[in-house]
């Protein structure tokens, strides 16, 4: 009997798969699994955000707190006790609930900007507080700033902060170590700006709040008309800042909204802001011109 071997096919010692292809499949199927449980995390920390009690909130912001006055420098006691008593007045007409606590903060720096953080804490920058033509426009920036608050916007960007910490772990490779201590550096996490949605929704309690307290929304009106001029000469400091924000055009149109379906008086006598707090304010920046030279 003739014994006829079989002919060998071709290319088997050769894999038809394409190793890369598999590899790169593979890393995009993990990937995937990483961000949906992001961001099912984020979404989870955002809904539970509201249970967190404030008075945890509140400890948890004033080791930060302090840090970020030292820095910045701690502006006159006598407008931070104006912008408090501002802050005071208009707080009933916001239906905060009782254990929120407002701590106003005026910081002599030439950032224009006033921000909300973690434990009722305002920051609001002479910048900006020098721009301010009355008394109803500082009125519309306070009551844009204690909603964020009111609305727990700050824990829910720490939240969103502390998922996106997780990711850049898992991503990274880091060690249980480096976790914890992106994790326990609350001062970056917790000044993490606001989505649009989120500033569409203070901006909507400002104008209503200028409603109640002025039975107008003059101070509305001139908030937006500063924040529109210096969206339009912005800087690679303040850029981020106005991207963060919705457009300014779009929020001028909004208060005109809100007014026409609420029967609201667009414009009004200004109440201008106090003469020793402009004083006050002016010799800050001569202080602090001077300082930087």
């Amino acid at each position: 009997m003739k014994f006829t071997p079989a002919k060998v096919p071709e290319g088997i010692n050769y894999s038809q798969s394409n190793p890369i292809k598999e590899f790169l499949l593979l890393g995009s199927g993990v990937l995937a699994v990483i961000l949906l449980i992001v961001f099912l995390l984020g979404s989870l920390l955002d809904w539970s955000s509201k249970f967190i009690p404030f008075s945890y909130e509140s400890a948890m912001a004033e080791p930060f707190v302090q840090e970020y006055v030292d820095e910045y420098g701690k502006g006159s006691a006598e407008v931070s006790q104006y912008l408090q008593g501002l802050a005071d007045e208009i707080a009933p007409l916001m239906s905060l609930n009782e254990d929120i606590q407002l701590t106003l903060h005026y910081v002599d720096n030439e950032t224009i900007n006033g921000m909300a953080t973690l434990g009722g804490h305002i920051f609001i920058f002479r910048g900006l507080l020098e721009k301010l033509p009355s008394e109803n426009a500082l009125v519309a920036l306070l009551a844009h700033e204690i909603a964020h608050v009111k609305l727990r916007h700050p824990v829910k960007a720490l939240s969103k902060g502390v998922s996106i910490a997780l990711l850049m772990a898992v991503v990274s490779g880091q060690s249980n170590t480096d976790v914890t201590g992106l994790l326990s550096n609350t001062s970056q996490l917790a000044f993490l700006g606001f989505s649009r949605s989120q500033e569409q929704a203070a901006d909507d309690e400002a104008i209503a709040v200028s409603q109640r307290y002025y039975q107008h929304l003059q101070g509305a009106h001139e908030l937006f008309a500063i924040l529109l001029a210096e969206s339009e000469q912005a800087t690679l400091d303040t850029i981020s800042w106005f991207r963060s924000h919705p457009e300014v055009s779009a929020r001028i149109n909004n208060v005109a909204e809100l007014a026409n379906n609420n029967g609201w008086q667009q414009h009004g006598q200004s109440t201008p802001i106090p003469n020793h707090i402009i004083e006050q304010l002016a010799q800050d920046k001569a202080a602090f011109q001077l300082k930087k030279h």
